[in-house]
């Protein structure tokens, strides 16, 4: 990803990327004065939840890191609003996410989790979009190798249409296809998921592939338009 951004660079997140497919033209440029010019002093949510659900997914979907992140809230006493609120949510995001039925293959066949990425974003008709997966993981099918990698979205006020979720498992396929992959592997679709946890459904990068592509790049031209005078 690039460090030396300018004003004039066009960028926006997946996710964000994803809201902006189905928002209102009022709600697509905040979006974009979002992208702009986004908040650095922020305070991530929902920051044990997402972390557990990676070591899940990271440890062949194993439920151990999201009882015990259950039980750890459980435990905590917070005292402010938003920490009052945060624990609530995060205890039924991790609720929610022993019920979503992950594919068999991350659970029965041991997978290597990449880490180091020459980078988290693609290019996509002139806009970056920062992909930035969960998890990455490779593993060996019948002696082949492939990729596959998820991203996690945790919001209870705005769960992703299949839709949206479709664009995004998409992008994360087009992603590992175009940073990741090396010449011996390939990605392989139904790994590459996006994962809504309060809608509790897991949506893999589609079959009719080019079509979603399309659609995206459509996308991302009026990400453009907006951009310049948002």
């Amino acid at each position: 990803m690039k460090n030396n951004r300018t004003l004039n660079d066009v960028v926006i997140s997946i996710n964000q990327l994803a809201d902006f497919s189905k928002a209102s033209e009022a709600k697509k440029r905040s979006i974009i004065r979002q992208q702009k010019t986004p908040n650095k002093f922020m305070v991530a949510w929902y920051q044990l939840p997402k972390a557990r659900i990676k070591k899940a997914i990271s440890n062949n979907c194993d439920l151990e890191p999201i009882l015990a992140g259950i039980e750890e809230l459980k435990l905590r006493k917070p005292n402010k609003r938003r920490q009052v609120l945060d624990r609530e949510v995060s205890l039924e995001a991790l609720r929610r996410f022993v019920n979503i039925k992950l594919p068999n293959l991350l659970k029965e066949i041991p997978h290597e989790i990449i880490k180091k990425v020459a980078s988290k974003s693609i290019f996509i008709n002139g806009v970056e979009v920062i992909i930035s997966p969960d998890v990455i993981y490779k593993l060996s099918i019948n002696g082949k190798i492939y990729l596959g990698a998820v991203k996690v979205h945790i919001s209870k006020n705005n769960i992703f249409d299949n839709r949206q979720s479709r664009y995004i498992s998409s992008l994360i396929y087009k992603y590992l296809n175009e940073v990741v992959i090396s010449d011996d592997e390939e990605v392989l679709k139904e790994l590459c998921l996006s994962i809504d946890v309060f809608g509790e459904k897991v949506i893999p990068a589609p079959k009719n592939l080019p079509k979603t592509l399309s659609d995206i790049d459509v996308l991302c031209e009026e990400v453009k338009s907006i951009w310049n005078v948002a």
